[in-house]
């Protein structure tokens, strides 16, 4: 893990909850948290945004009031020099002015930061100068400018002023009775990034499931927004894991009940056409949020988080492993890929990355499913195809034979799907093999969409017609991912080959 990753990051946004009202906040958050901290900010404090940093490398949060020392009290004015860090401002707020017949005050001094690690400035003391430039007649503009333009080392002048104590520490208390703070939890939040407004939408699923809150996240640059993204796809990347380990640990105490094993889970935007558009128009597209998980044979699919073992066990879709396959949309070697891209085409703007979409196509008895998966980048695309992938073939070589009821020549018979065997028939009343071939003499396969079957071998004469029923589509899944496993399997077997024949010892 980078330095960076292993900060705490802190910034001053613009956050909105439910759609409600824009407030200014500092939010907050290092690599080990599971939550955004939050700490919103009075709307008065319009020299916030010009005072405090974009992104500091320190939390900050308002301080709350500290007894000033006698001395401090009576001495008639001090001077105090505030060293600033690259990347963090004073870390004050100040009111007052010219037009507002009083003097530059400090009303807020931030924790953790530069005004703060003085130890020597407090709230309520008057800004009489900095950097030897008078303040005592500019307005509140001119001060912001002049504090901002400062340098890393400022040297104030400064006077605490006893008089404006009970105004600030009766507005401190009524803020401080407010709900001011609040934390964002990541596990198992929906993550939605909307790169033009330079904004992040967190969705949290309540645990009664009957209500999500929705936090949208605005930051001030480009930069601060791509931080802030990495951090956040970094914490919810690690909840999702611990989720997993969790949840496989509860399902280890049901062993009775379930042998389920969760790999992997994820939130995606799935994305669907309108059917019942037509004309030269194009067809709407539509897009919903599920959250899909891997387990050791199967895909599910979740329109809500699961706050329970039973809720994990009750998916909204499922799909057997064997039976699926994944196309990226840019691979448009074939008639598939090819609808995939004309898809991604209705759904993506002149400033979308196409490459962010996935397909995940099913054999089951009602025919192929399938859907259409959008992700936040490229690196969540390749993480996802790999991983059904990888665990389609685990699935494969767990299962090592995977039988189908078929009939062959009006016979009711069995087809097996061996991993090591290949293809292999036999007839039910019997039980005796009517032929056997291995995968590498298969040299064609084919379908009508319905229920039957062909298969080619080689030193075989003609076509095998088989009546599959509605097995015909989970048949053609199965076949292909056994084949895909036994060419993955000969791919690792080559590559170890070649690495023990390079190690020779000379």
């Amino acid at each position: 893990m980078s330095i960076i990753e292993e900060t705490t990051l802190s910034s001053l946004v613009d956050i909105d909850q439910a759609n409600s009202t824009w407030c200014k906040a500092v939010i907050s958050m290092s690599a080990n948290d599971s939550s955004i901290h939050v700490a919103f900010v009075s709307d008065s404090d319009d020299s916030l945004s010009r005072l405090a940093p974009a992104s500091p490398t320190l939390p900050a949060s308002p301080s709350k009031f500290h007894q000033v020392p006698d001395d401090v009290v009576n001495q008639s004015k001090r001077f105090v020099r505030v060293h600033k860090t690259d990347t963090s401002g004073l870390g004050i707020s100040i009111k007052g002015g010219r037009e507002n017949k009083m003097p530059i005050l400090i009303s807020k001094i931030f924790s953790g930061m530069a005004a703060d690690n003085t130890g020597q400035l407090f709230v309520g003391d008057a800004i009489l100068s900095v950097n030897g430039v008078d303040l005592t007649d500019v307005s509140h503009d001119e001060a912001v400018q002049l504090l901002k333009k400062a340098g890393k080392t400022v040297d104030l002048e400064v006077k605490y002023l006893k008089e404006v104590m009970p105004y600030f520490s009766h507005k401190q208390r009524l803020n401080e009775n407010k709900q001011s703070r609040l934390c964002i939890p990541l596990k198992l939040a929906y993550v939605n990034d909307i790169k033009e407004a330079r904004t992040v939408e967190i969705h949290i699923h309540s645990d009664d499931q009957q209500n999500q809150s929705l936090y949208s996240i605005r930051f001030s640059d480009g930069l601060q927004h791509q931080n802030w993204l990495n951090r956040i796809r970094c914490v919810t990347y690690r909840l999702n894991a611990q989720v997993v380990q969790e949840t496989n640990q509860l399902l280890l105490m049901m062993a009775s009940k379930t042998s389920v094993n969760f790999k992997h889970v994820g939130w995606l935007n799935e994305c669907y056409q309108n059917s019942s558009v037509t004309g030269i128009l194009k067809p709407h597209v539509h897009s919903k949020v599920l959250l899909m998980a891997l387990t050791h044979d199967s895909i599910l699919l979740y329109e809500k988080a699961p706050v329970s073992v039973d809720d994990w066990l009750q998916p909204s879709i499922s799909y057997s492993l064997i039976c699926t396959r994944v196309i990226l949309c840019s691979y448009a070697s074939s008639p598939t890929a090819h609808s995939i891209n004309n898809f991604v085409s209705l759904t993506c703007s002149n400033r979308d990355n196409s490459n962010c979409y996935f397909m995940t196509r099913h054999g089951t008895n009602r025919g192929v499913q399938t859907h259409y998966f959008k992700c936040m980048s490229n690196d969540e695309v390749k993480n996802w195809t790999y991983s059904i992938e990888k665990q389609a073939n685990t699935a494969v070589c767990l299962l090592k034979q995977v039988e189908f009821g078929c009939s062959w020549h009006g016979r009711d018979c069995k087809l097996f799907i061996h991993f090591e065997d290949g293809l292999k028939l036999y007839e039910n009343k019997q039980n005796n093999l009517l032929w056997q071939h291995c995968f590498d003499k298969l040299k064609r396969s084919a379908d009508n969409n319905h229920s039957l079957l062909w298969l080619a071998f080689e030193n075989d004469e003609g076509e095998i017609e088989l009546e599959m029923g509605s097995s015909l589509k989970p048949f053609v899944f199965t076949l292909h991912s056994f084949l895909a496993s036994k060419l993955n399997r000969i791919s690792l077997n080559s590559i170890l080959t070649n690495s023990t024949l390079n190690n020779t010892s000379l």
